[in-house]
Order: C-alpha cells, then structure tokens, then sequence
C-alpha cells in the first residue's frame, strides 16, 4: 500500500484544511480515503483549530488515524470516539506504535476492512 506524504504549506495540504498559517505538520493520504496525521502542531493554541480540523476530515468521510498523539489530542480524539491500537510502520518509526482511530459507526460494512487494514494483514 503505496501513502502520499503530506505537510502543510502544500496544495495537497491546503485542499485539506491542513494550510501552514494554521498548523506545522504532515500526514499520509492512503487508498479509501485514509488519512494517517503523524505530527501536528497547532500555530494558534487553544482557538479550537485541531478540533475543527478533524471534525471537518470525519464529516467529508476520511478515515482518519492520528500516530502517538500528545494528551491534549488524546482529548480532543476521545471527543470524537476514537480508541487506541499499535501498528507498524516500517518506514518512520522502530517497532510498534500507538495509534488511535475512530471504529466504524456509519458503514458497518467496513468493520472487516478496517480491522484487516489494522491487523496488518489488509
């Protein structure tokens, strides 16, 4: 499974909501419309922008996984649903990582997809 590398400050990144004069960062664009966050810092704190921003990727049906989030992420993820899970990915980090997505609650359809995709065997 071949990922776009994303940051901000880049058309791709600025399609997204993900523009520089909001955030620092960069995150993977994979098949199905999965977009993987590994780093983000918010360049106005505490104005809601991270929140807006994942709100807006869930409501235009991204499914969206965020790598090692820092506890205020961690807040704003559990606001949203999202749960924790270890992945690998090979190419960035050693060994297995924390990372937390957000179950399937409006296509049960992909429940077996998404776990597959998880599990490392999708």
């Amino acid at each position: 499974m071949t990922a776009l590398r994303i940051e901000t400050g880049t058309p791709e990144g600025d399609a997204l909501g993900f523009s520089e004069d909001l955030f620092s960062g960069w995150l993977e664009m994979e098949a199905g419309n999965r977009l993987t966050l590994h780093y983000i810092i918010s360049r106005h704190r505490d104005e809601g922008n991270t929140q807006a921003l994942i709100r807006h990727w869930l409501d235009e049906g991204y499914d969206v996984s965020v790598v090692m989030p820092r506890p205020v992420m961690q807040h704003i993820l559990r606001k949203f649903g999202f749960v924790t899970s270890h992945r690998y990915f090979p190419d960035q980090y050693e060994g297995l990582v924390e990372v937390w997505y957000r179950p399937c609650v409006q296509r049960p359809a992909c429940v077996h997809e998404q776990w597959a995709a998880y599990a490392g065997t999708g």
